[in-house]
Parts: structure tokens; sequence; C-alpha cells
């Protein structure tokens, strides 16, 4: 149990670091859109290139399992934006903004629910490190840890 609290508590750090660097990436390119293709399809691309980091996170068991009924929502919400149908080059802009943002929200999102499960691990694993301690298996914790 101790050994699956502290995997679970690395794959959070892991991924809420990629998730950060990613979000900084994608938020800095929106927020120096203008009206320009490239900027746009930068954009888009980098956050497919998050979406398979996202695939990825399905091998961190511990992980997909909190973020599953996020990801169905937001692919619920992706697919209102999909449908629209733009007939002119500003609805077309505007709707690869609104994806964008939808990502960005999104991406907010899976960071929180990640740092609130880190926390409630750190938070619950004390009690069993004491009773660890107790009987006297500090190097195995140690060992673990590492």
């Amino acid at each position: 149990a101790y050994y699956k609290v502290c995997k679970s508590i690395k794959h959070c750090r892991d991924f809420s670091k990629i998730l950060s660097n990613d979000f900084e990436k994608i938020q800095s390119v929106y927020l120096s859109l203008n009206e320009k293709e490239e900027d746009i399809n930068l954009a888009i691309k980098k956050i497919d290139e998050f979406k398979n980091k996202l695939e990825n996170i399905k091998q961190m068991q511990d992980l997909y399992e909190i973020l599953s009924p996020l990801l169905i929502q937001f692919e619920l919400n992706l697919a209102r934006i999909y449908v629209l149908n733009p007939k002119t080059k500003e609805d077309a802009f505007n709707k690869s903004i609104l994806w964008i943002k939808e990502h960005l929200e999104f991406m907010e999102l899976v960071y929180g629910h990640i740092k609130a499960q880190e926390n409630a691990l750190i938070k619950n694993i004390l009690p069993l490190e004491e009773k660890l301690k107790e009987r006297k298996l500090d190097k195995w914790m140690e060992r673990v840890r590492r």
C-alpha cells in the first residue's frame, strides 16, 4: 500500500510538471494571438502535443481513474465547438479561439484535480508512515521513496 501511494504521488508530481509546462507554452501563444493563421496553427499544434501526452496517462492507472470523468466531460464540451460550421474567416478564427480557450480551461481543471489528489495522498500517507516506523521498517520506507 505504501509503495502504491508513493508511486501515485510521483505520478502526480511528474504529470503536474508536464502539464504546467505545456499550459505555459499554449497560454503564451494564446495571449499573443493576432489574426495570423500561423499563430493559431502553432497553438493548435501545441494542444495536439499535450493531448498525446494526456493519452499516455492511461499507463498511470491511478491518475487515469481520477481524470476519466473530466476527460469525458471535456470531449462533450469539445463536440459543441466541433460541430460549429464557420461561414466566414472571422467565424473560423473565433471557432479556433474557442477551441484553444476550452483546452486551456481543461488544462487548469486537470492541474487542480492532480494537485488535490497529490495533497490528499500526502496528507493520508502520514498515518501509514507512523505504523511502518512503529514496526521498524524505516529502511524499507527509504528504499520505496527512491
